[in-house]
């Protein structure tokens, strides 16, 4: 940054709205309607967004508007479609086995997002089908448009989750 120029200005960020259960409602709404995700992840981001409102604005109860989500908002949403574990699961499960990741990365990110991941999904495609997805997308081994090491390839492999048995029938273009 040059000594002459004036320092940027800080920028103001928006006060949250006061919480209120029509407030609520409409923001769940708005959030269902950008992202589909699971239960456990919509309430992790409606208690963050409370939690910054209550922080703006003293005396609000976030406890017991919390529960006005868990107990009045959830089952609403469920009932209307929006929130659906299985659904968001079996969606992002194939989503991930088109990438070409792993049983074990997925059921890492099912987690993360706190879905309990059913291996009777993941057993769909083995990690033999998921690795040569991901060599043919990432251009490695008997898919590479140019040489390369072996071993760069069998570590990118290795970095994406797969046993070193997968990489190396991979690489060799077993079947």
């Amino acid at each position: 940054m040059d000594q002459d120029s004036p320092p940027k200005p800080k920028v103001k960020r928006k006060t949250p709205k006061k919480l209120s259960e029509s407030y609520l409602r409409n923001s769940a709404l708005y959030y269902l309607q950008r992202h589909p995700t699971s239960v456990s992840h919509f309430l992790e981001v409606m208690g963050r967004k409370m939690k910054r409102s209550a922080r703006a604005h003293e005396g609000q109860d976030v406890d017991a508007f919390m529960a006005f989500v868990r107990e009045k908002l959830v089952p609403e949403f469920e009932r209307a479609g929006f929130l659906n574990d299985a659904l968001y699961a079996k969606a992002l499960t194939g989503s991930l086995q088109r990438k070409g990741l792993p049983k074990r990365a997925i059921a890492m990110k099912l987690a993360a997002k706190g879905v309990a991941a059913d291996e009777t999904q993941l057993a769909e495609q083995d990690d033999y089908e998921a690795a040569r997805l991901f060599a043919k997308r990432k251009r490695l081994g008997p898919f590479a448009t140019r040489a390369r090491e072996p071993q760069k390839d069998l570590a990118a492999l290795a970095r994406a989750g797969f046993s070193y048995d997968v990489c190396q029938r991979v690489l060799k273009g077993e079947n």
